[in-house]
């Protein structure tokens, strides 16, 4: 009888192994694509004394940052945008696709409005020229330092743009 046991144990042995190396059944796969992540509206929070900027990562997605500065608003956190991003932020891997400005020059950056759910941002660069991304960081760094939900004008010494709201996916 311990034969025919011993006989029994080691095929349900050998049939449990078979199992176990088979899997169940799932073919394995390659990575499957999901789509781009999720947009979400960053502001900063009520009441709170900083500013965000919009930099772009290596990857050119748009990113808030804090501005670093004390001085809440739309014209400080434009012209945090326009010196650029600091060192910590270029350690990180954070870029600009904004031309560089001179300090004195980004200081004459202006905000007008809101009027009719648009601000009007005056800046000392030209306009026309930018590309998609270096709107998009001057956009959304207005929009989310706003006092309300709106859209912004972009306004240089060549021209005027159509005012446009804030969109953070990638390209």
């Amino acid at each position: 009888m311990s034969r025919i046991r011993d006989a029994a144990r080691a095929a349900s042995a050998a049939a449990a192994a078979g199992l176990l190396l088979a899997g169940c059944g799932i073919k394995t796969t390659g990575v499957v694509e999901s789509g781009a992540p999720a947009e979400v509206e960053v502001r900063p929070e009520e009441g709170s004394a900083d500013s965000l900027v919009y930099f772009l990562t290596p990857d050119s997605r748009l990113v808030a940052t804090h501005s670093g500065y004390s001085a809440p608003g739309v014209q400080v956190a434009l012209f945090r945008l326009l010196v650029g991003p600091g060192e910590r932020e270029r350690a990180s891997g954070l870029r600009t696709a904004l031309p560089p400005v001179d300090l004195a020059l980004a200081g004459t950056t202006t905000v007008e409005g809101p009027a009719d759910d648009v601000i009007e941002v005056r800046l000392p660069i030209n306009v026309a020229g930018l590309t998609d991304l270096a709107r998009r960081q001057v956009v959304c760094t207005a929009v989310a330092n706003a006092a309300s939900h709106v859209e912004a004008r972009l306004r240089g010494p060549d021209t005027v743009l159509a005012p446009e709201p804030c969109r953070t996916g990638r390209l």
